[in-house]
């Protein structure tokens, strides 16, 4: 009887495993419901999790939104227990996690090394009864990767901003989206992307365009700044993921034009992620009834996007451009109140001239009369 149970409990799915078919079933239920408005709104926020949380993966991102969503709770920044207690504010006093909290349930990646079997599947032991690891051609030995549960915990759960260890990496409502920004955009994808960005008329209703065979970008200057910083990363979505597949061979112009809808949902998730990012927002249409009939197609579709707009982040170091446009915004709004002041001051010396004017006036109208 012993027996039967420790059997059976082994056969018992595992909290990661629990995760794991969680998100499973939710790409089911999504594939299942593209025509609803509901889905779409579920997969703009997903997007823009993808942005905020780009270091994590898609799982862990659909894991935090789902959850965030269920407690109706708005999540900035995420780390690990064992990180927020390590970390400490300039007179050394520690970050604690709120008592009562409760955190964000992730899969953690877990390397182990693999081992040779019998005939058996039993492990094979050398003369001193350890366990003979597996090697490659090479004669590395090999590993393996599963994944266990982990917690996270959100910053608004611990102490960090009330001891003054932690400054706010929210830029979206800080950002100045200005003509120096997009310059600044254009400027680092064409360097850091090997691909030339012309701003120019597209001499149609287009807002920009993406050539493969020109390895260029154009984004025309007569609209909004909001709209061509979108619509620069809406081409820059397109050079990623798009031109790179025109490069292997799994994509020509025959199947991109049969398939149009759904590659512009992807060039248009792409910039929806980074764009959501940088404070723009952006209500063009995603086309996600183009995304997949089924759960498979819809995972693959969104592996592409997250991991296409991730590496771009990390290659234009789009933090850190933001960071600098905050800073910028921050250090105008410092100079406001000294501004004020001067105008003020200004105003108090103009109206005294005036009243000093106005009474040598009064006063030359009066001797005039005598």
């Amino acid at each position: 009887m012993m027996q039967r149970w420790i059997m059976n409990k082994s056969k018992q799915p595992n909290k990661a495993d629990e995760l794991s078919n969680k998100i499973n079933e939710k790409f089911e239920l999504l594939a299942k419901n593209l025509d609803s408005k509901q889905t779409e709104k579920e997969i703009k926020n997903y997007l823009q999790f993808a942005g905020k949380f780009h270091n994590y993966s898609l799982r862990n991102q659909m894991l935090i939104a789902d959850e965030a969503m269920s407690r109706g709770t708005n999540v900035e920044h995420v780390a690990s227990f064992k990180t927020w207690n390590e970390l400490k504010n300039s007179d050394g006093k520690k970050v604690s996690v709120k008592k009562g909290e409760k955190g964000y349930s992730i899969l953690v990646p877990v390397s182990y090394t693999k081992y040779e079997l019998d005939e058996n599947r039993k492990y094979k032991l050398d003369t001193e009864g350890k366990k003979i690891p597996k090697r490659d051609e090479r004669g590395n030995i090999e590993k393996g990767l599963k994944f266990k549960a982990g917690t996270v915990f959100d910053v608004n759960q611990t102490t960090a901003k009330e001891i003054g260890a932690y400054k706010t990496l929210d830029y979206r409502a800080k950002v100045a989206v200005d003509e120096s920004l997009f310059q600044k955009l254009s400027d680092e994808i064409s360097q850091k992307f090997n691909v030339n960005v012309s701003h120019e008329p597209t001499g149609n209703s287009s807002k920009g365009y993406y050539s493969y065979d020109e390895n260029k970008i154009v984004v025309d200057p007569s609209y909004s700044t909001s709209e061509k910083i979108s619509t620069l990363f809406h081409e820059l979505g397109h050079h990623q993921i798009h031109g790179k597949q025109f490069k292997d061979g799994t994509l020509n112009y025959d199947n991109l034009h049969k398939d149009r809808g759904a590659r512009e949902g992807e060039a248009e998730a792409f910039s929806y992620i980074l764009s959501s990012m940088s404070g723009i927002e952006n209500k063009s249409e995603l086309y996600i009834k183009t995304w997949g009939n089924d759960a498979k197609n819809l995972k693959e579709r969104f592996s592409l996007i997250t991991s296409a707009a991730k590496e771009a982040i990390q290659k234009l170091d789009l933090q850190k451009i933001l960071s600098k446009e905050q800073q910028k915004v921050t250090a105008k709004e410092a100079t406001k109140p000294k501004e004020k002041l001067k105008q003020e001051l200004q105003k108090i010396k103009q109206d005294k001239t005036a009243q000093k004017a106005a009474q040598r006036t009064k006063q030359n109208t009066v001797e005039m009369e005598r």
